[in-house]
């Protein structure tokens, strides 16, 4: 009689133990990842601000700029490609380099720098993440608000355009004269990133040293009225932005970015046609709008096409990725 053999039951479970582990996909996110590279950057360009404090630091600035927000009056090595353009245009020359970075990094990757390199986009993502949550603006203003940036950029190039021209025909030195510091440009005389990283620095370094060789006798209200006299309308003004930026900031997501950042206004002209951007895959996305409520930028996800999306605002952060239960959502390239 043929005996039927029975399969041992241990081996039986550890296959399908091993079944089952095949089939469990971990899920990776982008925020960690993020989050270390904004960081990295934010020591890079505007952490080395701090170091101006120090009486011997003379900061040497690269040549490179990029399309960021970072002032030329802070202590980075790296200068906002706005900035360089403004500062060409004074001195009656063409941007041909600051103009031709926006445009090919702008082709290539959008946006993609003010969600993963900026350091103002970075300040802005902390206070939203102490805050705990992202708050939503009604539709209508919103829109409106968008264009603020758009006139922000124009009213900057008509200064600073203006400038330019004038001083490539030589009759550009009583122009420079009566702009004052707007002649660098208006983003380089109101910004709160230079405030932060090049004025307050300057300021409290100055403080210090004056803190360590002073004398008992020279700390009199007099002397401190004094000093505060000293300081110009336009860094009071300039404090009071920086204040402002904060308050914004903790209270809209990526505020700077959406109404008034002039590099992302320029940005935004080519991220519509950008290689890199966004696709949604339509089978299984259950339109839960969990991208929606989680994206910094406002953007409706949903109404965009599938295929694959390049709006404008998108800031590609990969936020709306990590918020999707489904995994419907992913970068596209090209």
């Amino acid at each position: 009689m043929e005996k039927t053999r029975i399969p041992n039951a241990e081996t039986g479970q550890t296959s399908g133990l091993r079944a089952r582990l095949g089939r469990i996909k971990v899920r990776g996110y982008y925020w960690p990842v993020r989050t270390i590279v904004q960081l990295g950057f934010f020591v890079l360009f505007s952490g080395i601000g701090i170091m101006s404090l120090v009486p011997a630091f003379n900061g040497t600035r690269s040549w490179i700029v990029l399309p960021i927000v970072s002032s030329v009056r802070s202590q980075a090595q790296v200068t906002s490609t706005m900035d360089a353009i403004t500062l060409f245009l004074e001195n009656g020359l063409f941007p041909w380099l600051p103009v031709g970075i926006m445009l090919v990094v702008g082709a290539i990757l959008g946006r993609f720098m003010c969600g993963w390199i900026c350091p103002v986009g970075f300040l802005q993502d902390v206070i939203t993440s102490v805050k705990g949550r992202v708050d939503a603006v009604e539709k209508r203003a919103h829109l409106q608000w968008i264009r603020l940036k758009y006139y922000l950029v124009v009213l900057a190039f008509l200064i600073s355009g203006s400038l330019g021209l004038a001083v490539y025909y030589g009759v550009g030195n009583d122009y420079r004269t009566s702009l004052g510091p707007l002649a660098d440009g208006l983003f380089v005389a109101i910004t709160p990133d230079g405030t932060l990283f090049g004025t307050l620095p300057a300021i409290l370094g100055g403080s210090w040293r004056f803190l360590g060789t002073a004398q008992s006798s020279d700390l009199t209200i007099g002397n401190l009225s004094s000093w505060f006299g000293h300081v110009s309308a336009l860094t009071w003004l300039n404090v009071v932005v920086l204040v402002g930026f904060v308050y914004a900031a903790w209270r809209i997501p990526r505020f700077w970015c959406r109404y008034v950042c002039p590099v992302g206004a320029i940005m935004a002209v080519t991220q519509k046609n950008s290689l890199l951007g966004m696709h949604r895959d339509p089978i299984k996305c259950s339109e839960c709008k969990e991208c929606e409520t989680a994206c910094p930028m406002q953007i409706p996800i949903l109404d965009l096409d599938w295929k694959k999306f390049n709006d404008s605002e998108c800031i590609l952060c990969m936020a709306c990725i990590d918020a999707c239960p489904a995994g419907a959502l992913s970068p596209k390239f090209p």
